[in-house]
């Protein structure tokens, strides 16, 4: 079993964003010092959910991975299945039981996004747009465990709309990533947007998915306040420049190199404008 192995099956990227995620949802809902010990676990609940998340999604995709990513963990015999299955199970353990530590409902809704994971790879693959809305909601739920496991009586608007951000930007971006991955995917018959309605519909819709992120983004900044005006300036400033090739999209939506390449510059402005809104988060708390 190669350590690399490890780090690529769970993500590691990916999973460590799922865990900062979590950290902060426990800092805004915190009315005093959030202890460090709870701050590590909240981190660790987090990547390990997230990292079960993605490896038993690798290992019932392995015989697809063969011929279409050859290069992931099991195909390249990198792990055994069985030491993948092993892997995946140690990694839910461990993210449960440390959910329980935080609170119940922390460890409630983590075991949500964990059996919604299995359910996924398993039997839920291939219906339009599951994989889109389990993998948001997988992800944007860490900001509900980080808060859950603070004080479950903070849950407001502020909170519920980044939530709903979070949730809208991991949608728009997975579905830009279907644009990009049309050809493949509709070798192997999965529903995805682009697959069922085509390309250019598709490039609408995240279109729209991007517009609606920027309007709920200035929604969440007018309810909290602004604490840096001139930081929020500058970001819009990107914002709307990076939206020029976004646009560029509906005509340009057959050309896999352009979908990759605005699919990393809108990943960085989704970044950005949830830097920009923890960075209020944090000043206005």
């Amino acid at each position: 079993m190669e350590l690399r192995a490890i780090t690529d099956l769970a993500r590691l990227k990916a999973s460590i964003i799922v865990g900062l995620v979590v950290i902060f949802g426990m800092i805004i809902a915190s009315t005093g010092p959030t202890l460090r010990l709870g701050l590590i676990f909240g981190f660790l609940v987090g990547f390990f959910i997230s990292a079960s998340t993605n490896t038993i999604n690798d290992i019932m995709d392995r015989e697809i991975d063969i011929f279409e990513k050859p290069n992931r963990p099991i195909p390249r015999k990198g792990i055994s299945v069985n030491e993948a299955k092993v892997l995946f199970s140690l990694e839910t353990i461990f993210g449960l039981i440390l959910a329980f530590y935080l609170s119940l409902y922390s460890f409630l809704l983590s075991a949500s996004v964990a059996i919604l994971s299995v359910l996924y790879s398993w039997q839920l693959k291939n219906i339009l747009l599951v994989k889109n809305i389990l993998t948001s909601f997988g992800i944007s739920s860490a900001l509900l465990v980080g808060v859950f496991a603070t004080n479950p009586e903070k849950i407001s608007i502020e909170i519920l709309l980044f939530f709903l951000l979070i949730f809208i930007v991991v949608v728009t971006f997975e579905m830009h990533k279907d644009i990009a991955d049309v050809e493949g995917d509709g070798k192997n018959e999965k529903n995805t947007i682009p697959v069922v309605f085509g390309t250019r519909k598709a490039a609408w819709v995240v279109i729209s998915l991007y517009l609606l992120s920027f309007i709920l983004y200035h929604g969440i900044l007018f309810i909290t306040g602004v604490s840096f005006p001139l930081l929020f300036w500058g970001v819009d400033v990107i914002i709307l420049l990076v939206l020029v090739p976004i646009f560029k999209l509906i005509n340009q939506h057959n050309d896999i190199e352009y979908v990759h390449k605005t699919r990393k510059l809108t990943m960085g402005m989704l970044l950005l404008i949830t830097i920009s809104l923890i960075v209020n988060f944090l000043a206005l708390s």
